[in-house]
């Protein structure tokens, strides 16, 4: 194998530089330092400097921090933005610190608990202008469905407590439209996912509104089910759908239902038997419908507490006319929401937090989000200006590998700056 060393600078992820210039177009740096607290006069770098830079680094599967001296030695002059080295990125998101909110209560043992959250308005509404911006949510449009999750980061930082997993992490709560996220507020690892969800709900919802985002159906697991949370998604949501376990306050109602009163559907490739009865929780001001599921158990072992040998499920909601099927398939889409959760976590980095405290990895959480964010908008971009093999279920790898990794440089002719690739493909300026 003979080989010929080469000085010239050729980027491998030139398909970065029409990402950015599209970036460009649409003034999203400009977006970023208005929305967030300026830097220093003497700072070199910007705060969007710091955003998209992460966002490339995300981008050409950067999985830490660190990756980004990596970016900033392959990719060169002409991304309209400047790479910064690892340690500015850590001041800068020092600089951006939220206030850490401290709670203490007492459990049943008479022990104080102290559970930490971290929350920035400022950081926060930039996720919705974002997703204005980039025409992804459209003021006073109908028909938004918010998801809401929790999201177990393992991690061994200083700061960080155990988890119900019993693994020291942060507990952050994210909720989402479709993959764009909306709302972050992190919490520490011991505290529950129901705990304060009302207020955190509450903060949620008045963001959105103030930016004129209207939300029709609101998505929950099993800790959105608390008698002040459905008071609220109802005051601020048309519909409401919030899984429900086996409550043995409700139980019995299952097992003494007559069979006359289940259907059998099938739900994906799986038969089960649904059936709805309305029923008032404790603390409600009125009944709810519930849209039972059951499945007649393997070991046909009969339960205490239904006298039958079924499986049951639930979804409280406040929709009297969906059909149950339709019910439970509008719901098990909130599966979509918790895929998002695990693109954070792999594709955007956040199981890979590089801060030593609680805040500062907050306001990177923040920054990964943008990022994702202008990624499902960089998706959209390429898929309307029809390039090739770019598809919008796409994760970031695979865009990555079909679009961002190929070979260019920046040459001077006649006198002009010129982007020269190294491609059979037809790499063209993205029109907006």
């Amino acid at each position: 194998m003979n080989i010929e060393q080469s000085f010239r600078k050729v980027s491998p992820f030139a398909g970065l530089y029409f990402i950015a210039d599209a970036l460009k177009s649409l003034n999203i740096s400009e977006l970023i330092n208005s929305s967030l607290p300026s830097r220093s006069a003497n700072a070199i770098y910007k705060h969007s400097d710091v955003a998209l830079s992460l966002f490339s680094n995300a981008l050409l599967q950067g999985q830490r921090l660190s990756d980004l001296g990596v970016v900033k030695e392959k990719v060169f002059a002409g991304l309209g933005f400047k790479i910064p080295s690892p340690d500015t990125v850590e001041y800068a998101c020092q600089e951006l610190r939220p206030v850490v909110c401290v709670e203490q209560i007492l459990n049943i043992k008479a022990k104080v608990i102290e559970h930490q959250h971290c929350y920035s308005p400022r950081l926060n509404n930039l996720l919705t202008a974002l997703a204005l911006k980039t025409k992804q949510l459209k003021k006073g449009a109908q028909g938004y469905t918010l998801d809401f999750d929790h999201i177990v980061i393992p991690t061994q930082k200083q700061d960080a407590r155990l988890s119900y997993k019993m693994i020291k992490a942060y507990h952050p709560c994210m909720a989402v439209i479709g993959r764009i996220p909306v709302f972050i507020k992190n919490h520490n690892g011991n505290t529950p996912a129901r705990h304060g969800q009302k207020e955190t709900l509450a903060l949620c919802f008045d963001d959105l509104k103030s930016q004129g985002i209207e939300i029709e159906n609101y998505r929950g697991d099993s800790a959105s089910y608390q008698a002040d949370v459905i008071g609220l998604v109802e005051s601020n949501c048309k519909y409401f759908y919030i899984r429900m376990l086996e409550f043995k306050a409700i139980l019995s109602s299952y097992g003494s239902m007559e069979d006359t009163s289940w259907n059998k559907v099938s739900i994906g490739n799986e038969k089960v038997e649904v059936a709805s009865l309305m029923y008032q929780p404790s603390k409600c001001q009125k009944a709810y419908r519930l849209v039972v599921t059951r499945k007649l158990r393997e070991d046909l072992q009969m339960d205490i507490e239904t006298g039958t040998a079924y499986r049951y499920s639930a979804i409280i909601t406040n929709n009297e006319t969906k059909s149950e099927t339709d019910v439970i398939q509008f719901y098990n889409q909130r599966g979509d929401s918790e895929n998002t959760n695990r693109y954070m976590l792999n594709d955007f980095n956040l199981n890979s937090l590089p801060f030593m405290d609680m805040d500062t990895n907050t306001v990177y959480m923040y920054m990964m989000a943008y990022a994702a964010i202008l990624f499902e908008w960089s998706k959209s971009i390429l898929v309307n200006n029809k390039v090739e093999a770019i598809e919008l279920t796409m994760r970031v790898k695979a865009v990555c590998f079909h679009y961002l990794t190929v070979a260019g440089e920046w040459v001077i002719k006649k006198g002009k700056e010129i982007l020269k690739m190294y491609s059979e493909k037809n790499y063209q300026v993205l029109e907006i």
